[in-house]
């Protein structure tokens, strides 16, 4: 009978594997144990730099807030707020003034638009000439002349009066032939000679009047009506019944009653009933005397004395003569 080996059920091979088993199990346990306490130790600077910036934070909080409760309590920052508040009611206040002031200039200059082209429409309807006004009473002799020396009839720069006037003043003197007396006014009623009379009529004083009307000092009013009035009152009554006195009136604006000036000249200057001639005649030569037609009223002032001094040279027996420039 053949006898079996005996099997041992736990070899060394067995006992080594098991050995080599717990001993990695082990140095696992030891590697995991370091790399905890590394891992932690880690995260606190982490901690405790986020802890820093929170406390930080929190005291820039309780400044600010001190600082604002400061601001809302200090009666200098108040007294501040409250003057810019008013500064900026002021401004928009301003403002809405300034919008308003801007809607009326755009009004005013739609209106001045309208007034120049009805101006100019009424300019052109006159006709004139660049030579001595045509029409000169021949019979006349006595000659006044009443001319407007305000400012708008003056050169800007120099301040005397324009050169075309006194050109077109010129002009009528060396048509006009000799008469016995011969005056000058402006239309205050001031004269413009040293006398207030009747002067006789010589070359020398043509030229003398003409030279004191370039740097006549004084300003007269824009209306003719005060130096006719005197014309009438201080030299007609001086004029005999078989003279003849003729009044030129040089101007650029009216600022009087139109029909109320007209009545008044009716009665200074009256029709004769018998022949239905007038004891002096009437002229005028009108300046567009116009820089800035934007200007509020200088275009209506040269409207009125154009139509006013039409129905007065017609109805006086005169000649009206409209400059195209100044």
């Amino acid at each position: 009978m053949i006898r079996r080996r005996t099997i041992e059920v736990f070899s060394l091979s067995f006992l080594d594997c098991l050995c080599c088993g717990f001993g990695a199990i082990l140095l696992l346990f030891l590697l995991t144990i370091g790399t905890g306490r590394s891992a932690s130790s880690s995260t606190e600077p982490d901690l405790d730099a986020l802890q820093a910036e929170l406390e930080a934070l929190q005291s820039s909080l309780r400044e600010n807030r001190s600082t604002l409760e400061d601001s809302q309590n200090n009666p200098f920052l108040a007294e501040q707020l409250e003057s810019l508040s008013r500064q900026i009611e002021q401004l928009q206040s301003r403002k809405e003034r300034l919008e308003e002031e801007l809607a009326s200039a755009a009004g005013n200059q739609t209106k001045a638009e309208t007034e120049a082209a009805k101006a100019k429409r009424l300019l052109e309807s006159f006709p004139y000439q660049d030579l001595p006004p045509i029409g000169l009473p021949a019979e006349a002799t006595h000659v006044v002349f009443v001319v407007d020396t305000s400012g708008s009839m003056r050169n800007q720069f120099t301040q005397q009066i324009h050169s075309a006037v006194i050109r077109q003043l010129s002009a009528i003197l060396d048509s006009l032939p000799a008469v016995q007396r011969i005056q000058f006014f402006d239309t205050s009623g001031q004269s413009v000679m040293p006398s207030g009379t009747w002067l006789p009529d010589t070359p020398s004083l043509r030229k003398d009047a003409l030279q004191r009307l370039r740097n006549y000092p004084l300003l007269s009013v824009s209306d003719p009506e005060p130096g006719l009035r005197r014309v009438f009152r201080d030299l007609a009554p001086s004029v005999g019944k078989n003279q003849q006195m003729s009044v030129y009136v040089v101007g650029d604006d009216f600022r009087g009653n139109t029909r109320g000036f007209l009545h008044q000249l009716d009665r200074l200057n009256p029709r004769d009933s018998a022949s239905g001639k007038r004891p002096a005649s009437i002229n005028a030569i009108g300046f567009p005397t116009i820089q800035g037609p934007f200007l509020i009223g200088g275009l209506q002032g040269n409207t009125r004395f154009a139509n006013i001094m039409r129905e007065i040279a017609e109805a006086h027996q005169g000649v009206l003569i409209l400059r195209p420039g100044i």
